[in-house]
């Protein structure tokens, strides 16, 4: 059969066409409308790594972000976070939900984790590698139910996450409470060692072993510099009263010996004119007397302070000698007890660490476990969706009208091929296998058959 008078007897069974084309659409409403309504509520959250650590600023660096996500997104979809929801939106206490339950699983399996996985099969969570977005999708056959379940996940995973930092924080604290006793018994039982072997020995610290040992050099000094000035007075003494060089360069000493020999040379002068027993003779006699008197006296003072001086530089030399004694002794002593002490002050400042970073953990877990909130963030609620999401009813009538129209003419061609009709002359001379030799008009004046000749 000629294509052309294919396509005329297609187009010819218009009528049949319509109606196939017809019956789909009717098919296919009658399918969208037994096809149960889903519903799609969407509600997003934004995970902000900007949101620094309030308790721990070291702990500040954000983790990869596709991994971090993909963690987050199993945790709302985990039993916990659906068990929460199943208590936020009352299934548990459902009647109707109970019901099934107990029909479908006999009361064997908890009706907490029964209801938690029945609600987990309608969740699905997107997440995009470029953001930090999670999309909380909830698929229902309620609109309404669809947008309180996904807003439900999305509120229990923020609770969720807080209570995941709390929690541990909380415990930590207790811990730590119960190890604050034992760090500060311990301290306290190091300090009362220390400081009882510091009363026993007189050792405030090993400081003062230092002081100590400066001390022992500075008495050791001190020695060195009275046995020289001891050794010096005790020669300037040996050497003579008169031959003292304090006594050589005293003034008075020097003033007296002047008078006395100006004297004796006026008495010498004398003697040549006057006796012996001439007052004047016995009165210069009585005055160089008096100053050579003066001059024992002042020699004397001198030489008995000198003396005075050795006395008093042996004395000291031997004080500071019995002093350095004692205070080696007391060296010695102090070396045996250093080592103890150092381990003492060690084991002190070791309970005294210890209890500093048990107290500042403390403190640490006691402010984490009062977190007001986390870096979670509700960015958008879910609403009741106005479509459903399922079925697609344009979609559908889209593939029912191409399916009714590839029908159509697939039925129209079969008709044509079974049943074949005249509607060319190239078709009739095909069928007869005779020429045509003319056209007859009966009636009315058909269009010509192509060509035909006109008799």
């Amino acid at each position: 059969m000629p294509f052309p008078d294919l396509l005329r007897g297609i187009v010819q069974r218009w009528r049949l066409m319509l109606a196939i084309i017809g019956g789909t659409g009717l098919l296919a409403a009658i399918w969208i409308a037994l096809t149960p309504r889903s519903y799609v509520a969407s509600a997003s959250l934004l995970i902000d790594s900007r949101v620094p650590d309030p308790v721990d600023s070291s702990n500040n660096q954000p983790s990869k972000a596709a991994s971090a996500l993909a963690t987050e997104a199993k945790i709302v979809a985990s039993a916990p976070i659906a068990a929460r929801v199943a208590e936020m939106i009352g299934q548990l206490n459902d009647p109707v939900v109970r019901e099934s339950w107990m029909e479908e699983t006999g009361g064997v399996q908890s009706l907490r984790g029964w209801v938690a996985k029945r609600l987990l099969g309608g969740l699905e969570v997107v997440t995009n590698p470029t953001d930090n977005l999670l999309v909380i999708k909830y698929t229902s056959s309620n609109s309404a139910k669809a947008a309180q379940i996904a807003n439900a996940f999305a509120t229990a995973y923020a609770a969720e996450r807080l209570a995941m930092s709390t929690d541990p924080a909380r415990t930590y604290a207790s811990w730590f409470e119960k190890r604050i006793g034992e760090a500060r018994h311990k301290l306290e039982a190091s300090q009362t060692a220390l400081s009882n072997f510091q009363r026993d020995r007189g050792i405030i610290s090993t400081g003062s072993i230092d002081a100590e040992s400066n001390r022992l050099g500075e008495l050791s000094s001190q020695l060195s510099t009275a046995e020289a000035q001891a050794a010096d007075a005790r020669a300037r003494a040996s050497v003579g009263g008169a031959n003292l060089a304090e006594v050589q360069q005293s003034a008075v000493i020097q003033g007296l010996r002047a008078q006395i020999a100006t004297k004796s040379a006026q008495i010498q002068q004398m003697s040549g004119e006057l006796g012996a027993n001439h007052p004047n003779m016995r009165a210069a006699s009585a005055e160089l007397g008096e100053l050579r008197a003066k001059l024992a006296s002042e020699t004397g003072q001198t030489s008995s302070a000198l003396g005075a001086a050795q006395a008093a530089s042996n004395s000291r030399e031997a004080q500071i000698r019995q002093l350095l004694a004692q205070q080696r002794a007391r060296m010695l002593a102090l070396s045996e007890d250093r080592s103890t002490l150092e381990v003492l002050e060690s084991d002190a400042a070791s309970a005294r660490r210890e209890y500093d970073t048990v107290m500042q953990q403390l403190a640490s877990m006691r402010l984490r476990s009062t977190l007001p909130a986390t870096n979670v963030r509700e960015l958008d609620r879910a609403e009741p969706p106005m479509l459903p999401s399922s079925p697609n009813i344009a979609i559908r009538f889209l593939l029912s009208l191409i399916f009714g129209v590839l029908l159509a003419v697939g039925v129209a061609a079969a008709l044509e091929f079974r049943r074949p009709r005249v509607r060319s002359v190239g078709a009739l001379r095909a069928l007869s296998g005779a020429p045509v030799v003319g056209v007859v008009r009966i009636g009315h004046t058909p269009p010509a058959l192509p060509g035909a000749t006109t008799a």
